[in-house]
């Protein structure tokens, strides 16, 4: 299907695009193994340099209140083990793109392999692809090297089959162009421009099918007018909550409740003013690797 950058070259509605039924399946990593063990983001390192620590303890509690905020809402949540030596596994929506069976031509559900930017994070992929396999989905490889990080730069719309695509440290354009000949989806390109915003999912969260909670400043121009046309209710996080407790990583799997780190409590106000109910979670653990709500899980 057709890449999109610029806003005037839109030549459709999201409302005239499949309609594509909500994932009541999310998958979410053991974290036996999560811990800060290396520095490929810019979350990892405290004020003086040094690698930040990790309480594995609280860290499994903060995973399992997640576990079962999910499961209150109604969602299947499967578990895939940990990986010795992985520490960053937890964070699986990074290994894999689902594609739902709405937005592929034989009509057949398929996740994309990811090519993960940074050595220490390879090992994850084929790890989580035998668990997304034992679950009837089929995996496509693709045939570029170019980076692509799954749905930490891969953002399916809420309930129509419309992809927006993140650019910059670990996913390219040229990859997202082979993943679009596999769908019958347009894809919408976004370019990152901040490096604290260095997956798509900390700047952008989207949260039923007209409204986004987004941080504007880290998309380019050209991009903040692509997420302007294609979605009429933008709210703005705070910029202090989207940098320091990772705002924007939030997620909504039922367009009316949205699971975020708890905290944000100006970003929280304009979702509450927005006609959303606001579930606060602790993820400060994993929030020093760089990750919060969203990227704990993978729905599919």
């Amino acid at each position: 299907m057709a890449l999109y950058r610029n806003a005037d070259g839109i030549d459709f509605e999201p409302r005239e695009l499949a309609r594509v039924a909500q994932p009541r399946r999310v998958w979410m990593a053991d974290p036996a193994e999560f811990d800060v063990a290396y520095d490929i983001n810019p979350h990892m390192r405290a004020d003086d340099g040094t690698l930040k620590r990790v309480d594995r303890a609280l860290a499994r509690e903060q995973w399992r209140a997640l576990r079962n905020e999910f499961e209150r809402l109604g969602l299947e949540v499967r578990t895939i083990a940990p990986l010795p030596g992985h520490p960053d596994l937890v964070f699986c929506a990074n290994q894999a793109l689902p594609l739902p069976a709405e937005t592929t031509h034989d009509g057949r559900a398929r996740f994309v392999l990811s090519n993960m930017r940074w050595p220490e994070r390879r090992g994850e992929v084929p790890h989580v692809a035998q668990a997304l396999a034992t679950a009837g989905m089929e995996p496509v490889a693709l045939e570029t090297r170019e980076r692509l990080e799954g749905m930490g730069d891969g953002l399916w719309h809420p309930g129509r089959a419309l992809l927006w695509a993140g650019v910059g440290p670990r996913s390219s354009a040229e990859a997202w162009s082979e993943v679009a000949r596999h769908v019958t989806a347009p894809v919408a390109l976004l370019e990152l421009v901040a490096p604290a915003f260095y997956h798509l999912d900390t700047a952008l969260a989207l949260l039923a099918e007209d409204t986004c909670l987004w941080l504007p400043d880290a998309l380019s121009a050209r991009s903040r007018a692509l997420v302007e046309r294609l979605v009429p209710r933008r709210i703005e996080a705070d910029p202090r909550e989207a940098h320091a407790l990772l705002a924007c990583n939030a997620c909504s799997p039922d367009g009316r409740n949205v699971l975020m780190q708890r905290g944000c409590e100006r970003t929280g106000a304009a979702l509450r003013a927005a006609g959303f109910t606001v579930r606060e979670l602790e993820t400060g653990e994993f929030l020093k690797s760089g990750g919060s709500v969203f990227c704990m899980k993978l729905l599919a």
